[in-house]
């Protein structure tokens, strides 16, 4: 993974485990944060190598998240191969189809996740309520930084910084 992006991508695993603490609002914790950037990755395309830091991603949120570790792994380079063919065919990049890819993200991802752990054994805790509300969730994280990259607010602000300048 490169080296800048670690510290940003360790941030987004802290404040998704944040989300699932008590006092929180109980509906925050179905958001997956990270699935933003398998999306940035797939819809930005600048490297070949993303499928091996999804594989990184879904291992670092077994280690926060989940009993096993492996099915995280499987589940997030599933959905980063996924997305990265379905960037390949959709040539929308606006907020709308970061908001598209985030959905597809995450319904790949509770679903796979969850068939990686039927052969291991451990009881299945999906239902559809929380698969849905996971997904729209996620949808929306992802449109929503979408929506923020299309704004350009830090170029925005040095063109107003250099009109005030002169």
């Amino acid at each position: 993974m490169r080296l800048k992006l670690v510290l940003p991508v360790v941030l987004t695993l802290l404040v998704q485990r944040t989300l699932g603490m008590p006092g929180v609002p109980p509906w925050t914790a179905e958001i997956l944060l990270p699935v933003v950037w398998i999306v940035a990755a797939a819809l930005l395309q600048k490297e070949r190598n993303w499928p091996y830091e999804a594989l990184l991603l879904g291992l670092a949120w077994d280690v926060m998240f989940e009993p096993v570790i492996g099915p995280g792994g499987i589940a997030w380079s599933a959905a980063g191969l996924a997305l990265y063919a379905l960037a390949g065919v959709v040539a929308d990049r606006s907020p709308k189809a970061w908001a598209g890819f985030g959905l597809v993200g995450a319904a790949m991802i509770i679903l796979v996740h969850s068939a990686a752990l039927v052969p291991l054994g451990l009881p299945l805790s999906l239902s559809l309520g929380h698969w849905l509300r996971s997904v729209v969730f996620t949808a929306g994280w992802c449109g929503l930084v979408g929506a923020v990259l299309v704004l350009d607010l830090p170029g925005q602000w040095q063109n107003y910084r250099a009109r005030k300048l002169r």
